[in-house]
């Protein structure tokens, strides 16, 4: 059973996010609201030492001292389906990572939509994951993580690093991930009334913002329908009562089909991404999780 904690967040946001859903809104209503609640959950940045950068175009951000990248580095790539990016609830998280890990984090900004629709986001996101090759971090220990949209463009750059014969991470962890553009995954379907946060209205607005007119079960949108063979291993999180718990347990059985190394944990009764709401104790759990598999999978892989 969920906390009770968690369960006074899971009303806050059927209150305030779950019914905000409908028909007529648009993406200024949806970035609008995320602000604000935003800001109503974090008040202050984390003290962490932090270096803007710009690579191949895309502005990112680095968490933690320069010297941590010695020990190694988490490639990290925000959720916000595609069109929206919170930059106090990520940067307290990346310091949190890189805390716990010991990594330094790297957070890019990579292009939204609907101002920068599909392939927009891909093209940064593998942008970036190239240069960290070029530079050489695959020399020491790197993993890569990302949370909704993020954790689908996660996917989506590994598949396409190990197409371009790229070395790939250690690990990657994928945070409630959005695998299934097409929305045929059933628990869209059974997870509609419970999910504390989405509503079906929520899917209908959102993929079109991010992909109009495209085919959706192009792997680039819908990694579930990519190959998964010669992945690293992964990592999934996924909510109960998430309408995307089916976008998480399907890719994880693709994956081990596949022959990947891969694990899920599913928490009973938890939010989409309920890992960026510190405050709750299965947050703490769940994030000391991600950096433990990170850390067992890339700071101490064989030498």
């Amino acid at each position: 059973m969920p906390s009770l904690r968690a369960r006074f967040f899971n009303r806050l946001m059927r209150a305030t996010t779950k019914s905000m859903w409908r028909p007529d809104l648009d993406i200024v209503d949806v970035r609008r609201h995320t602000a604000k609640m935003e800001a109503r959950f974090v008040r202050k940045l984390p003290v962490i030492a932090t270096e803007s950068v710009m690579i191949d175009g895309v502005p990112a951000i680095w968490y933690g001292a320069p010297e941590l990248a010695q020990r190694g580095t988490l490639l990290y790539l925000h959720g916000g389906a595609w069109c929206l990016h919170l930059p106090a609830i990520y940067a307290r998280f990346a310091a949190i990572l890189s805390d716990l890990t010991g990594m330094r984090v790297l957070l890019p900004d990579y292009r939204l939509a609907p101002e920068h629709p599909f392939p927009a986001g891909v093209d940064d996101c593998f942008a970036v994951y190239r240069w960290m090759i070029e530079q050489g971090y695959r020399q020491r220990p790197l993993a890569l993580a990302g949370d909704s949209a993020g954790g689908s463009l996660s996917l989506v750059t590994l598949m396409r690093a190990r197409d371009a014969m790229l070395p790939l991470p250690d690990c990657a962890v994928l945070l409630s991930p959005s695998t299934d553009l097409t929305l045929s995954a059933p628990s869209a379907r059974y997870n509609a009334e419970l999910d504390p946060m989405f509503s079906p209205a929520a899917q209908d607005l959102l993929p079109d913002i991010y992909c109009p007119g495209q085919d959706r079960r192009n792997p680039l949108l819908s990694p579930l329908f990519g190959r998964w063979e010669g992945l690293p291993p992964l990592l999934f999180h996924a909510g109960s009562t998430e309408m995307l718990l089916d976008d998480a347990v399907r890719a994880h059985d693709r994956a081990t089909q596949a022959g990947v190394a891969a694990e899920i944990d599913v928490f009973v009764g938890l939010p989409h991404v309920w890992h960026m709401i510190t405050w709750l104790p299965e947050a703490k759990l769940a994030t000391r999780q991600v950096a433990d598999f990170i850390i067992q999978r890339s700071l101490r892989r064989p030498g």
